[in-house]
């Protein structure tokens, strides 16, 4: 970053140059992460501009990316945020999400890829595992996603009720399970075959049923694609 920028407070940047007239003439691209957060921050502390502090937040945390895995209570404990800020930075990450996802859910989910698209943004920054249903209609179109469970850390337990009562009430023909890894690592554990393998049998006496259970992770060299499919695996009865 220009040091000028970074270490300057906002009011003794010429005006040309602050990030929101600059995002206004040049567009977002042309900014930094630390500019980005900036415009959300508002204000810095004292002594320190708003840049300043939204540099001074990706180097706590590590990258912009684990920024937006913390909740709003960790944000908020840095000096100069609180809670407002914190807030404001979780509303922008997940309007985010929803922006990414929403132009997906008009087509069939008939590939795990489309799947993975679809989800990526909403799990990418969970620091426990989350386990989602996806609501499906006859033509494989998506009704709703929904949160079954949310877990502890690499553990998530979850009854087949409660996975099929939310498909069963929006009158769903098929269910896809989606959850997270937060280790990054895609491989699905015993437990998650195993749970896979009794929601398939619930489904099949519900009436609704399982098209695929896709864990997600991120991609690498060992799995570039950054997830695994339960049913390519042959885990679930094609």
């Amino acid at each position: 970053m220009n040091s000028r920028l970074s270490s300057s407070l906002i009011r003794e940047i010429p005006e040309h140059d602050r990030p929101r007239e600059r995002l206004e003439r040049l567009g977002a691209a042309s900014l930094t992460d630390a500019e980005l957060l900036a415009i959300l921050i508002r204000t810095g502390k004292k002594g320190m501009s708003a840049i300043q502090l939204a540099e001074s937040l990706i180097r706590l945390f590590g990258s912009l990316e684990e920024v937006a895995r913390r909740s709003v209570s960790e944000i908020a404990a840095v000096e100069g945020m609180g809670r407002t800020k914190a807030v404001t930075l979780k509303a922008a990450f997940a309007i985010h999400q929803r922006v990414s996802s929403s132009a997906l859910q008009s087509h069939p989910l008939n590939a795990p890829q489309l799947i993975y698209d679809l989800m990526f943004e909403r799990v990418r920054f969970l620091a426990v595992e989350v386990l989602y249903g996806l609501a499906l209609d006859s033509k494989l179109k998506l009704i709703r996603p929904y949160v079954i469970s949310r877990g502890l850390l690499n553990q998530t337990l979850v009854h087949p009720r409660e996975a099929f009562r939310e498909a069963i009430g929006s009158s769903a023909a098929y269910l896809i399970l989606v959850h997270n890894h937060p280790s990054g690592d895609p491989r699905p554990s015993d437990d998650d075959i195993r749970a896979t393998k009794d929601m398939c049998k619930a489904g099949e006496i519900v009436g609704i049923e399982l098209l695929d259970h896709i864990v997600m992770g991120r991609p690498s060299a060992t799995n570039p694609q950054g997830y695994v499919s339960l049913k390519e695996m042959g885990v679930l009865r094609s």
